[in-house]
């Protein structure tokens, strides 16, 4: 559902990057969404997040991002092999879109390496931006290095 969540603020941002969307536009963007595939709950979860943003920010720029705008990423030669082009086309494209900062790009794409072991795909970094945004929504501080404790009985703490 997250996913889905975050899948509608981008179909959002691309449509209305000014946060210009107006009350009579809300019943044929629903229809809209609805016919791909999203539940009406999910919608209303996603323009909530979004108004929400609006009111937080007080002013046409929905998602505030750090004086660093101009800046750009470039990949180390492990990032580029852990990520396909697509999956950093995406982060990109959310970076672009103002959904995700520079700082949570670099979180993001260090919790992919984590994964590790596989090629990570588009779909992947969906579920990662996804979580990553729902806990940042939460209230719950993104980790930036877990250490997991095994017991005597081989249980994680």
């Amino acid at each position: 559902m997250e996913r889905n969540i975050v899948e509608i603020l981008v179909i959002l941002l691309r449509q209305y990057p000014e946060g210009d969307i107006k009350p009579e536009e809300f019943d044929p963007l629903t229809a809209e969404l609805i016919g791909l595939g999203y539940s009406k709950h999910e919608i209303e979860t996603a323009l909530f997040w979004y108004y929400n943003r609006l009111e937080a920010s007080g002013n046409a720029e929905i998602f505030s991002d750090q004086p660093d705008s101009n800046s750009f990423r470039v990949l180390h030669e492990v990032e580029r092999t852990i990520l396909t082009p697509g999956a950093y086309g995406y982060l990109v494209e959310l970076r672009a879109l103002g959904l995700i900062t520079v700082l949570d790009m670099d979180h993001i794409i260090e919790k992919a390496i984590i994964v590790g072991g596989r090629k990570v795909t588009v779909d992947d970094i969906k579920s990662f931006v996804a979580s990553f945004i729902m806990e940042q929504e939460a209230g719950l501080p993104f980790p930036e290095r877990l250490i997991f404790l095994k017991t005597e009985t081989n249980n994680i703490q």
